[in-house]
């Protein structure tokens, strides 16, 4: 039996290797008998945050789906239940301590047609008999611990899909019906003084540069829809490298 066991063990072993996932910057966007996952191993150190973001577009239009209760943790895996199609693409924005990020590269959602190994094991026991074997693994089932259940995870920021850094690190003003409704932002520093004010915006996407905000670190804004709140949110700007 002890040897059957180590035979197993290998099996096991060898399918989970193949499928270990990738290491961030890398990661996994895999649909698999039906349910898209996201997955990686994370090898950074004084990580904040962890948001998965998804978009139609490998290039912008990203928003986020998703953010990790625990940012270090060493691997992370998500199911995105609420992709409509499999179109999508998939990026993770990493914020370390003080004003760091990146983007990942984005990721086409890739369609996994493989199926595991299925593996049929006769056992014998010592004296050769089938049934005595399978009755041993009867009576000696393996025994499943439950992991205790963990506390909500706080709150974390979600980056706003209407104010946003852009990948060139300028900030990203992004409304599809700004040519229709009356939309005004204000921008504030993080002692909350105005910086100045866009009384309308009338492009549907438009890039602030980032000398605008002087320095680089977190901006608040006010965004308003026919003078009522829309959303109150904050980005980062940082140096350039």
């Amino acid at each position: 039996m002890r040897k059957l066991f180590f035979i197993l063990a290998g099996l096991f072993f060898s399918y989970a290797v193949s499928a270990q996932t990738d290491t961030l910057p890398k990661f996994k966007a895999i649909k698999k008998n039906g349910e898209i996952t996201i997955s990686w191993a994370n090898g950074f150190k004084n990580v904040t945050q962890l948001n998965i973001q998804r978009s139609k577009d490998s290039l912008k239009n990203f928003s986020t789906i998703h953010s990790v209760p625990n940012p270090n943790s060493k691997s992370y895996s998500y199911v995105d239940k609420t992709a409509k199609n499999d179109s999508s693409y998939y990026r993770i924005f990493i914020l370390f301590e003080g004003t760091n990020y990146i983007f990942t590269p984005s990721k086409k959602l890739f369609i996994d047609t493989t199926k595991p190994p299925v593996i049929t094991i006769v056992a014998k026991d010592k004296q050769g008999n089938v049934d005595n074997a399978k009755n041993q693994i009867k009576e000696n089932p393996v025994v499943i611990k439950e992991e205790k259940p963990q506390p909500p995870p706080k709150p974390v920021w979600v980056p706003s899909v209407y104010v946003f850094t852009g990948d060139d690190g300028n900030a990203v003003i992004s409304l599809p019906d700004a040519l229709t409704k009356k939309y005004s932002i204000v921008f504030k520093n993080e002692s909350g003084n105005v910086l100045f004010k866009v009384p309308q915006v009338k492009e549907v996407y438009l890039t602030l540069d980032k000398v605008n905000f002087l320095k680089s670190g977190w901006y608040y804004f006010e965004l308003m829809e026919d003078g009522k709140l829309k959303e109150k949110n904050k980005f980062l700007i940082t140096r350039d490298n």
